[in-house]
């Protein structure tokens, strides 16, 4: 059955992502939820949450409000919030609810900046796709609303993708003022799955690489390797001179793929090539080791937040 769940718990969706893209970039984040999304990222899928501090607030809306689009409120609430919280811009992600009532993102941006003096930046997340998917959503529309053409600044190099969500709590990805700059970069380098995709959006060259495991192989990764975790995790090793394929549940852009990777949606599929007797050490999450109990070879953890929630 396709993506028939018995061992793993949920990935991380859209708008955890795309919270985790803006946490620390000072903005008031706003979901558009009636309360179940916000305490997700906060309680679940934000690892820094107990540790730094960040304006997520749920829109708090109830039946009514969503089925009517009550976006005059919506708006009344962010003014009031703005009013009180010093803010560099306000970002609304979304969710389930605006996906269903057909939210039009635009109009909303709009009628919420007649209302404050600060730029607002929807994020078009639905919470049915994977997390990857929320932070490509994020960097388009921060791309959109901050990157100008004439940047202040010339960075040497920016590295972009290197989220909480995929490389743990102790790495901090892009300010706000590298978003502004971020066509001045003189050498842009994806990180992850997410960070191709603002690369390839901002039609500029770039370099895919895991700063991570550049020049730096984890220890007891030995024989032909099965890597199942972002594909930049993946080919960076593979650059780096392991025999490897890549496996992923999250996206395989084209630039990445060789033969033997694969996109893989459901646990059967990772069975199947675990099974297949072709690799002599796998390196993924220790959680995904449930679903092979039978693998005698060798297993490197590779950590996954938005897989298995550890830190």
């Amino acid at each position: 059955m396709k993506g028939l769940r018995k061992v793993l718990t949920p990935f991380a969706p859209d708008q955890s992502g795309a919270s985790g893209v803006l946490y620390s970039m000072g903005a008031l984040i706003v979901i558009i939820d009636a309360g179940g999304c916000t305490g997700n990222v906060c309680g679940f899928d934000e690892p820094r949450w107990h540790e730094s501090r960040s304006a997520v607030f749920s829109a708090g809306l109830r039946d009514m409000d969503a089925i009517l689009g009550r976006d005059e409120l919506l708006a009344s609430k962010i003014q009031s919030a703005v009013e009180r919280i010093d803010t560099s811009f306000v970002a609304v992600i979304g969710t389930p609810v605006p996906a269903t009532i057909g939210t039009d993102y635009k109009a909303l941006k709009r009628l919420i900046e007649s209302k404050v003096d600060i730029p607002v930046v929807p994020v078009v997340s639905n919470g049915m796709k994977l997390y990857n998917e929320g932070e490509k959503e994020a960097y388009k529309a921060l791309i959109d609303e901050f990157a100008t053409d004439t940047p202040a600044n010339e960075i040497e190099q920016l590295v972009i993708g290197m989220t909480p969500l995929t490389y743990g709590k102790d790495y901090i990805d892009l300010t706000l003022d590298d978003i502004k700059n971020i066509r001045g970069a003189k050498t842009l380098i994806a990180a992850s799955s997410s960070g191709i995709d603002a690369c390839e959006y901002l039609g500029k060259d770039f370099e895919i690489s895991s700063p991570v495991f550049k020049n730096n192989i984890p220890e007891g990764i030995k024989g032909k390797t099965l890597v199942c975790h972002d594909e930049v995790f993946g080919k960076t090793l593979r650059d780096a001179g392991v025999d490897c394929d890549i496996a992923t549940f999250f996206k395989l852009h084209d630039c990445v793929k060789q033969e033997g990777d694969k996109k893989i949606t459901q646990e059967d599929e990772f069975i199947e090539l675990v099974r297949s007797g072709k690799y002599d050490t796998i390196a993924a999450d220790i959680c995904l080791k449930e679903l092979v109990p039978d693998y005698e070879g060798n297993w490197v953890d590779l950590k996954c937040f938005a897989i298995s929630g550890r830190t």
